[in-house]
């Protein structure tokens, strides 16, 4: 099996580039679908940038002093599609950029000064956009500011806010009891029932509506739970566990922009047969050691036979993917792999999934081997991958999971 996942990655790389259909979803072959030359080319592609940035004459017009950045770009796009007409996206988050946020932050009632965008108010934008994209649009028939109105009028219910376009229920006609049916009944429960020792994928309860209301509570606060302001650390961790999830999808989007020869939905389908190879090792979070966990995950690896940056930058963008379809064995089998492929910073996802119990079993002591180690390795020097810039996070972090245990 992986000779022939190899052999089609070989043929993916030979002609994604010059025959986009070529790149043909094949849920069978994860590694020949899901990267497709453009994933794994991904550090290829922006090192061939790089140098024609460096070779080439900018043709594109900045407004000189406005920097712009992915963040911007992001802002604008959804800001846009609630119909707050933020203008051009181009990153640079100028007057009629700020003037968006305004518009957005009167309607939402929070305090209007588009120079003081809140990470807690973008953040519930950006919560929006993904589920509005991801089948909130289709499901509701909304669009613009309706859209967004609808999301938040779900999430302060707590109704569910579906991720993607779901079937009607089907109404089950009353029936007399019959003797046969106390048996009936018992093997279809224990049927249904398995599945939770394997949770994982679209099963069990869901990230994105749980990440909803704690962005809408977190607005209700008035910002983001601080080191001097805690007073319910579980929370804490459930906000910073929502915020990493925000910052892995959009660095995933950022990824899935240089992804060629491939929709979005076809990544989506790619990335859904990598989780589904990656299940096992999602299984056995909840069931061993961390250091077994990823000694399994690297030996998967091994016999894989692409190199660590690969499966990396597969893995970046299957995260993403992941969590905003809310497949958990796309998401957690992602991090793992990140993991595995040495980056550690990763593993603070994989301590929040088993502690909340988000597609694998809950195990709140599991969690702690993942959260000491994912802040060792900051301690150490590795590279944040979440919120970068705030040096307190990884103490925030250890307060809340100390006071939390």
């Amino acid at each position: 099996m992986i000779i022939r996942l190899i052999a089609t990655l070989g043929l993916a790389l030979s002609f994604a580039a010059a025959s986009p259909q070529m790149a043909r979803a094949d849920a069978g072959d994860f590694i020949g679908g899901a990267v497709v030359g453009g994933v794994v080319g991904y550090a290829i592609g922006k090192d061939q940038q790089r140098k024609k940035a460096r070779t080439t004459t900018t043709t594109r017009t900045y407004r000189q002093g406005i920097p712009s950045t992915s963040q911007g770009a992001q802002t604008q796009t959804a800001l846009n599609y609630f119909g707050y007409n933020a203008g051009r996206v181009d990153g640079q988050v100028g007057r009629g950029t700020r003037s968006a946020i305004e518009r957005y932050q009167a309607s939402m009632g929070y305090p209007v000064n588009g120079y003081d965008f809140q990470p807690y108010q973008r953040d519930f934008l950006m919560q929006a956009y993904y589920w509005g994209t991801s089948g909130g649009q289709a499901t509701t028939q909304l669009s613009g500011q309706p859209l967004l109105m609808a999301y938040r009028r779900q999430v302060q219910t707590g109704t569910t806010v579906a991720a993607a376009p779901q079937a009607p229920a089907q109404t089950t006609p009353v029936a007399t009891p019959q003797p046969s049916a106390p048996e009936a009944d018992t093997t279809e429960t224990a049927s249904a029932s398995l599945p939770s020792l394997f949770a994982g994928g679209t099963t069990g309860p869901s990230l994105a509506n749980r990440c909803s209301a704690v962005m809408l509570q977190t607005s209700t606060n008035g910002g983001y739970t601080t080191l001097a302001n805690m007073s319910d650390p579980d929370f804490a961790l459930s906000e910073q566990f929502c915020l990493a999830r925000s910052y892995a999808m959009a660095r995933g989007e950022e990824l899935m922009a240089d992804v060629q020869g491939l929709t979005p939905d076809q990544v989506a389908t790619q990335c859904e047969a990598f989780g589904n190879m990656l299940a096992p090792q999602v299984v056995s979070l909840s069931l061993s050691s961390k250091t077994d966990a990823e000694t399994q995950m690297r030996k998967l690896a091994l016999d894989s036979g692409l190199s660590p940056e690969d499966l990396a930058a597969t893995s970046k963008v299957c995260l993403a993917m992941g969590y905003r379809q809310d497949n958990m064995d796309s998401a957690v089998g992602s991090a793992l792999m990140l993991v595995a492929m040495g980056e550690p910073a990763y593993g603070e996802l994989i301590g929040h999934h088993l502690r909340e119990g988000f597609g694998v079993q809950e195990r709140r002591d599991l969690a702690m081997q993942w959260y000491d180690a994912s802040l060792s390795a900051l301690d150490a020097g590795s590279q944040a991958v979440f919120l970068p810039s705030q040096s307190d996070r990884p103490q925030l972090l250890r307060t809340a999971m100390t006071a939390a245990q």
